[in-house]
């Protein structure tokens, strides 16, 4: 997001969903020109944006801007005044109040000596309280929930192995699905959502170039995860993690270790020439 002249060319689900007709809307409490989000954002195809300024200073009082429940609250209501008949949404709801300090107007007695998972707690009764909302409405039933964590703020604390620290769950939930109460083991990234969830629409997904269907029988299925000084692949067989700077292998199993070595730096390789080349 640093970069905008790059980030500029990338493609997002947010513009392809656009070309189609729909209409991209983002739900955020903090400031959105943190780190360049806005630029960022605008030029990813979302012309609507609510961010902290949108929200009175008292509703705005803590360090990351109005907390998660007047988020869901805002995008609720919107959701609620969206009449039928109206172009389709494509809405982001970006959290934040699950995030150092964890300080959440919510006090859980179950977790009274543990911040970090009170503040889990809140951002989870939150999100409950939103689905339960749009569960009220007739919309419900052309609504899909694309619902995936950041990665880091694991419990419990301090989690020395990366694969751990970086497992996280991709749930699709909604009246819009005709299957629910599956399990899917498929190994995936988030940049695997785009190429999944534009499928499912009917939606050309060949600009990102990164993005498997995870729902595809024959694509590829592999989940990389990376921080400054490592980086990792999860495939169905096999998990390995290198050192970035040494090149060395940290942690690895399954039979073909020391292929998917390899092809972790040649996918970091790849990412980073093509970035370059934006």
């Amino acid at each position: 997001m640093k970069f905008v002249e790059k980030a500029e060319n990338l493609p997002s689900i947010a513009e392809s969903l656009k070309n189609t007709g729909y209409e991209p809307h983002y739900y955020y409490g903090g400031d959105i020109n943190f780190t360049n989000m806005a630029a960022y954002l605008v030029n990813s195809g979302f012309e609507s944006i609510v961010c902290d300024k949108d929200f009175s200073l008292s509703q705005r009082a803590s360090k990351w801007g109005a907390p998660d429940h007047l988020v869901f609250e805002r995008a609720l209501a919107d959701a609620v005044s969206n009449k039928a008949g109206h172009a389709p949404r494509f809405n982001v709801i970006q959290t934040s109040s699950s995030h150092e300090p964890f300080e959440v107007p919510y006090s859980n007695p179950r977790f009274a000596d543990e911040p970090r998972k009170n503040a889990f707690a809140y951002t989870d009764s939150c999100l409950m309280a939103f689905v339960n909302g749009l569960k009220s409405l007739s919309s419900y039933r052309n609504t899909l929930l694309v619902i995936v964590p950041d990665h880091l703020g694991a419990w419990p604390k301090d989690l020395p192995a990366a694969t751990s620290r970086h497992h996280v769950p991709l749930i699709l939930v909604g009246g819009a699905l005709n299957r629910t109460g599956l399990t899917i083991g498929t190994p995936a990234s988030q940049n695997d959502i785009a190429a999944t969830l534009l499928s499912a629409l009917g939606v050309d997904h060949t600009e990102f170039r990164f993005s498997h269907d995870i729902l595809h029988p024959s694509s590829p299925h592999y989940a990389v995860f990376a921080e400054p000084s490592l980086a990792g692949i999860v495939t169905p067989t096999d998990t390995v993690t290198i050192n970035c700077d040494s090149g060395e292998i940290i942690d690895a199993s399954g039979p073909h270790a020391t292929e998917r070595a390899t092809q972790i730096k040649a996918y970091l390789q790849t990412l980073y020439d093509y970035i370059d080349a934006l």
